[in-house]
């Protein structure tokens, strides 16, 4: 266990997971600020291994859902958030033992830690993707047997919706069409758990990667060091299995945004000074879905897409790219969860509309 007790670990965290969440999950300043409250009235998150979880321990996931680029215009209320949790232990009829994040993208992974530090009950250190996805089928919690409801969604002005739904893509449905209704932002807890089940399910350790990432990045420019050359060797670890590459250094050249169905969708396009035919395009559905260079895929679903400012390395979430920006993007491969067939069924490429089968960025690059 550990806890997250210093603004400069809260800072870390955020900055890494919006690293990992690969333009999703939202732009964690609102959550970094509510986290940043509970410090200040004397609360610490706690982070717990999952082995420290008892078998028949109740665990939940508490997850912010909606259009990314919305989070920004909302606050994130404290006593909304008490009442929250509280309908969760009055709603499953027992006491919360533990915090999970749904995804491990921006906004997504701060706001279970603040509530899990508000409330007092420790935060497992792992999420259900080991990035950001549009879509709560696409969790491994999902993927690997647990239900998303019975579960319920709540908005900044008090509105309450239950639903108990017989499948997790109808559930995402449903529950998407609320959100869109209630102004295309709410917080819910879904997946009711075990913690034998959230060990199994679950791709661990990844509040800690966060923190790890966010501190290598911070700790270069302390140094005035290469901040890429110290990420890129910290994340290309061979008893891991994971790889990094660099995809594309340059500028936008352009760029568009739009929240449809509750969701926000875009496009980027890069250049650089090798000349105008040289073109790398990054789609976006919440998340950098694919990235292609001249019309060649380079990195797809579910492998991460990862866009950092060039000069500082800040990762930037999708809604944060505007014209002119120069950026480095970095493609990193998922979990190995998110590579296994069963899940390339329901979060690989041809579930978000791309006409092709998953390649590792390994291979494409």
């Amino acid at each position: 266990m550990f806890t997250i007790d210093s603004v400069q670990k809260i800072q870390d965290m955020a900055r890494g997971a919006v690293f990992l969440g690969a333009g999703g999950g939202g732009d964690p300043y609102v959550g970094e600020l509510f986290l940043r409250q509970q410090l200040t009235e004397g609360r610490h998150a706690k982070i717990i291994d999952a082995t420290e979880l008892a078998d028949d321990a109740f665990v939940v996931v508490m997850a912010g859902m909606g259009a990314p680029n919305v989070l920004v215009e909302h606050l994130v209320s404290k006593v909304a958030l008490m009442r929250l949790f509280e309908h969760a232990e009055k709603y499953y009829g027992r006491k919360v033992d533990a915090l999970i994040s749904g995804e491990i993208g921006g906004a997504n992974s701060v706001f279970p830690v603040a509530l899990g530090a508000q409330m007092g009950v420790p935060v497992i250190d792992g999420d259900g993707m080991g990035r950001a996805f549009p879509r709560i089928e696409m969790t491994t919690f999902s993927i690997f047997g647990v239900k998303a409801t019975p579960a319920f969604v709540m908005d900044e002005s008090g509105n309450f919706v239950s639903f108990d739904i017989i499948n997790d893509h109808l559930a995402e449905d449903v529950m998407r069409s609320v959100c869109a209704a209630l102004g295309s932002m709410v917080y819910g807890i879904f997946f009711q758990m075990t913690g034998a089940q959230a060990k199994k399910v679950a791709v661990l350790g990844t509040i800690s990667q966060s923190m790890e990432i966010g501190r290598t990045i911070r700790e270069a420019r302390d140094h005035c060091d290469d901040p890429f050359e110290g990420l890129l060797k910290y994340l290309n670890d061979p008893g891991t299995g994971r790889y990094a590459r660099v995809l594309y250094d340059g500028k936008i050249v352009d760029v568009t945004h739009e929240i449809r169905d509750g969701w926000h969708w875009g496009k980027a396009t890069i250049g650089n000074s090798t000349g105008e035919d040289d073109r790398f395009v990054i789609e976006i559905q919440n998340e950098y879905i694919v990235a292609r260079r001249n019309g060649r895929t380079v990195a797809v679903v579910p492998d991460l897409i990862i866009v950092l400012d060039a000069e500082t390395a800040e990762p930037l979430t999708a809604e944060m790219l505007i014209y002119g920006q120069r950026v480095r993007v970095i493609g990193y491969s998922a979990a190995d969860k998110l590579r296994l067939p069963e899940s390339l069924a329901v979060c690989g490429p041809r579930m978000f509309g791309l006409n092709e089968d998953f390649v590792p960025v390994e291979q494409l690059v």
